[in-house]
Order: C-alpha cells, then sequence, then structure tokens
C-alpha cells in the first residue's frame, strides 16, 4: 500500500509540531553548515513558540504541514509581500527526503498564495543540500546577503512562475 503526503495549513494552536519537528531535523541538517557551538541556539531562537505565533498574528505567514500516513515529516512557512511567495523555512525529515516532499510544501504554499508571480526563499550558502534542492526544484541564486542568524551568509533564490504572468493577462484582458 502506498501512503499518498497530505499538506496542510496548521493553527496557532500547532505550532509545536512544527518546534518539534524542527528540533528533530534542523541539529542534523545543519551540523555541516553551522558551527555546532550555535546549533542549539539558533534552533531555540528561530523555532520558540511566542516567535512562530508573531510570524502568524503579526507577520502574515502561514506554516504548512506534510504527512505520510498518520506521521508529520515536514513543514514550511511562507507569507505574502506584493505578488511575491517568501519561503521562510522549509524542512523535511532525512528519511523522507527525495520524493517531493519539499516541492509539494512550496506547491501548498503557490497554491495557498495563488495567484503569485515569483517564489524567493533564502537559503545558507554553504548548504549544499539545500542549496542543490534549490537549483533542481528550477530556483536560482539571484544574490547574497547577510543571514538573519549572525555571522553566516545566506543566497536569495528566485523562481519565476510564468503561469502567473499567464493568469494576470487572461484576467486583464
Amino acid at each position: 500500500m502506498t501512503l499518498t503526503p497530505q499538506t496542510r495549513p496548521i493553527t496557532v494552536s500547532e505550532l509545536d509540531i512544527v518546534r518539534d519537528l524542527a528540533m528533530l531535523i534542523w541539529p542534523k541538517s545543519y551540523r555541516a553548515s553551522v558551527p555546532p557551538d550555535q546549533i542549539d541556539m539558533l534552533v531555540s531562537q528561530t523555532f520558540d513558540l511566542d516567535r512562530l505565533e508573531d510570524d502568524i498574528m503579526q507577520r502574515g505567514h502561514v506554516y504548512f504541514v506534510i504527512h505520510v500516513g498518520r506521521v508529520d515529516v515536514g513543514f514550511c512557512s511562507a507569507h505574502l509581500e506584493g505578488t511575491r511567495i517568501w519561503i521562510t523555512k522549509l524542512c523535511v525529515m532525512a528519511d523522507f527526503r527525495g520524493f517531493g516532499l519539499g516541492k509539494a510544501l512550496i506547491h501548498a504554499a503557490q497554491d495557498y498564495f495563488a495567484p503569485a508571480e515569483d517564489v524567493v526563499m533564502c537559503i545558507h550558502k554553504d548548504h549544499d543540500p539545500a542549496v542543490n534542492f534549490c537549483l533542481r526544484s528550477g530556483f536560482k541564486i539571484a544574490r547574497e546577503i547577510p543571514s538573519e542568524l549572525g555571522g553566516l551568509t545566506d543566497y536569495v533564490m528566485h523562481k519565476h512562475m510564468p503561469q502567473a504572468q499567464n493568469l494576470a493577462q487572461m484576467c486583464a484582458a
């Protein structure tokens, strides 16, 4: 029997799912690109429940969780700025990578915020698996910026969505 992954937006009361997944995923995923003495502090700060709640309530973010069977295996956070979707967090458990779940989370955000013209993510420059995922998913490196995590450098990864442009042209006609 094949289990079909399901994505869904979550509510503020479910943010502990995101925090718990991040505590499992982040330290393993970033150990090669973030100094070990910084990982625990960064995870604690980035995925503090009050901060996640502020993302939703004050900054307009939507969190999506993806589950396979009855197990939550990943999440993303996204928000809309004008016609641009910003994916601010994207994490999938290591055992579930390579099955299109990260792309499914990005598509969930695209569907939620349709019609947007492009999607942007900031990815730690030295996090090769994440950079490679973005490149395979059609993103291009737009520029480098200082990371919000301090002392690190991020790539701004950009993906234009031509179908949004075609839809906008059809609606204008």
